[in-house]
C-alpha cells in the first residue's frame, strides 16, 4: 500500500544481511528477483574504516538502498540524516 502512495519504505535492522534481505522480500520491500540484494547493505559498508563515509558517498549509498542489515543505533541515525540531506521526509518506528 505504501509503494502506491508513492512512499519510499526502508528497513533498517540488526539482522545478518542474509536474514535482512529475506525479510525485505517477504514484505516486499526487496523485489523477488536476482538482483535483489543490490539494493540491500551492510552497514558496515557505511563505515568502512571505523569512519563514515563523507556526506557524498552517504547519500549515493542510501539513495540506491532499500534494506540496511547490521545497523547500530547510530547508524539509524546517519542514514536519517542522509535521506534529509536529499530532501526526503523521513520517519521512523521500530520495536527499539
Amino acid at each position: 500500500m505504501a509503494h502506491e502512495a508513492g512512499i519510499r519504505v526502508v528497513m533498517i535492522t540488526g539482522d545478518y544481511l542474509k536474514t535482512a534481505c529475506a525479510i525485505g522480500r517477504d514484505v516486499n520491500i526487496l523485489g523477488g528477483g536476482a538482483n535483489a540484494t543490490e539494493h540491500a547493505v551492510d552497514c558496515m559498508r557505511m563505515r568502512p574504516d571505523g569512519k563514515y563515509l563523507p556526506d557524498s558517498a552517504m547519500d549515493q549509498l542510501t539513495s540506491a538502498t532499500r534494506v540496511f542489515a547490521r545497523a547500530k543505533p547510530e547508524d539509524k541515525l546517519e542514514i536519517v540524516k542522509s535521506l534529509q540531506r536529499q530532501g526526503l521526509v523521513t520517519a521512523m518506528t521500530g520495536d527499539g
